[in-house]
């Protein structure tokens, strides 16, 4: 619905063939908030990530090219008794860290070529992760590589002519990684969220 959306304001603006650097290609520059989605080692939305990602238009609405983002996400535990084998336990508070760092390609299909361009689409590559417990002055972590999948809708908007302009996206992402930290288990990671940012 929002795509549909995105796609009839596009065609109320009129087509403008200088609108923005160059018709070419593109680079978005954000500032990521990330929500995760059923994750039991962190759960807390943050605003703390940000996505660097450029294509070149191989076809005059269809582009392909590269990305890279990172993220972090925290959730404080408050003091408790955490059972770690049948004969020994751990009473303390904790502080968790989720890091993400995804890279890989994109293909991206804008509906229009106009100074307001919705687009769909789709990034894929590999998924470092790192997940870290933080409990008195000790600190466990556990690092792992997944594969990794995002689609996502989103639009491109350059209000002045030969100039930068404003990008607006939300996605979905899953990686595969797995993570096996003291009593906490994650079988893949399942995110969703926008980014705001810059457009070349």
């Amino acid at each position: 619905m929002l795509c549909t959306a995105l796609l009839a304001a596009a065609l109320t603006v009129p087509s403008s063939s200088k609108a923005q650097i160059s018709l070419d290609s593109y680079y978005n520059v954000d500032w990521q908030f990330n929500i995760p989605i059923s994750n039991k080692f962190s759960n807390k939305a943050s605003g703390w990530g940000m996505s660097f990602e450029g294509g070149y238009y191989v076809h005059r609405n269809i582009a392909i090219g590269a990305f890279i983002s990172f993220h972090t996400n925290n959730e404080y535990f408050s003091r408790r008794t955490i059972n770690l084998t049948n004969t020994l336990s751990l009473n303390t508070d904790q502080q968790h860290q989720m890091f993400t760092l995804p890279f890989g390609a994109l293909i991206r299909y804008r509906f229009i070529e106009s100074d307001l361009q919705p687009y769909v689409g789709m990034k894929l590559g590999a998924c470092y992760s790192q997940f870290n417990n933080y409990y008195y002055v000790f600190m466990k972590g556990q690092d792992r590589w997944g594969f990794y999948m995002s689609p996502e809708i989103g639009v491109n908007y350059y209000p002045w002519a030969n100039s930068i302009g404003f990008h607006l996206a939300i996605y979905y992402n899953y990686a595969t990684n797995k993570h096996d930290i003291m009593t906490y288990e994650q079988n893949g990671l399942n995110n969703a969220g926008f980014r705001v940012g810059i457009a070349f």
